[in-house]
C-alpha cells in the first residue's frame, strides 16, 4: 500500500507494491500500457480518447457514460489485503452517481473502486471497499473538489480503516475490519462493470498499490 499521499507527478515506479500504472504519455490507438511490473494491458473502449492535455502529458478523456479502459483480470490487481488507488482528475460535471476506477462484478460485488458522485449537489469522490459487503465514504466526505480543475485523489485501505485525501489534504475515514473479497474480473477505468457510467472529464496518472 501507498505510505505517501502528496501529490506526485507519477507513481514511485520502483515500488514493488505498485500493481497498476497508467500514465497515458507514449501510448496511442486503443491500447495502453502498464508502467508497472504487472505489465498488463488496458483496451480503450466507447468514445474513450487520449489527448496531449493531461495533468503530466498525457492523459484519457471521458466524454460520455459509456467510456472505459478494461484490464483483464488479473491476480496482481485482485488484492484482499491492503489497498491504494490514485489518479488525477479533471472533472467536467457534478454528477449524481459515476465510476472513477475499480474492480467488482456485474451484480455489484467487490473488490473496490473509487467513484465522483454527488446525488444532486456537488460532487465528491467516494471510496468503496467490498468486504464482502460494500462499506464506503458516501456522506462524510468533507472536500468538495472544484469542477474543471485538476485534482489528486488518493483513497486507501489497510485492513482497519478506509482514508481518502484530496490534493494532498486529508479528507474522511471510516473503521472497518475485514479482508477485500477476491473476485475473478477485470478492473476498469471509467464506466464500471455494474454499468455505473464513467466521470464525465479527464483522467491521469492511474496507480493501484
Amino acid at each position: 500500500m501507498l505510505t505517501s499521499i502528496v501529490p506526485l507527478t507519477q507513481a514511485l515506479n520502483d515500488d514493488p507494491a505498485l500493481k497498476l500504472y497508467f500514465t497515458f504519455d507514449d501510448d496511442a490507438g486503443d491500447k495502453v500500457k502498464d508502467q508497472s511490473d504487472s505489465n498488463l494491458k488496458g483496451i480503450l473502449m466507447g468514445k474513450a480518447k487520449l489527448v496531449k492535455d493531461g495533468k503530466f502529458g498525457g492523459a484519457i478523456e471521458m466524454s460520455d457514460a459509456n467510456c472505459k479502459i478494461v484490464v483483464d483480470s488479473a491476480k496482481e490487481l485482485d488484492i484482499t489485503k491492503e489497498v491504494t488507488m490514485a489518479a488525477w482528475i479533471f472533472p467536467l460535471v457534478s454528477q449524481h452517481d459515476s465510476n472513477v476506477m475499480g474492480r467488482r462484478t456485474a451484480g455489484n460485488a467487490g473488490g473496490y473502486c473509487m467513484q465522483w458522485s454527488g446525488f444532486g449537489n456537488a460532487a465528491k469522490i467516494e471510496t468503496w471497499i467490498g468486504l464482502p459487503g460494500w462499506q464506503g465514504t458516501r456522506d462524510i466526505q468533507k472536500i468538495e473538489p472544484e469542477l474543471e480543475e485538476w485534482h489528486h485523489v488518493v483513497s486507501t485501505y489497510d485492513g482497519k480503516v478506509i482514508k481518502q485525501y484530496i490534493d494532498g489534504k486529508f479528507d474522511t475515514s471510516k473503521d472497518f475490519k475485514n479482508d477485500i473479497a477476491s473476485q475473478d474480473i477485470e478492473f476498469r477505468v471509467g464506466q464500471a462493470q455494474t454499468g455505473l457510467p464513467s466521470m464525465t472529464g479527464k483522467i491521469d496518472e492511474v496507480a493501484v498499490y
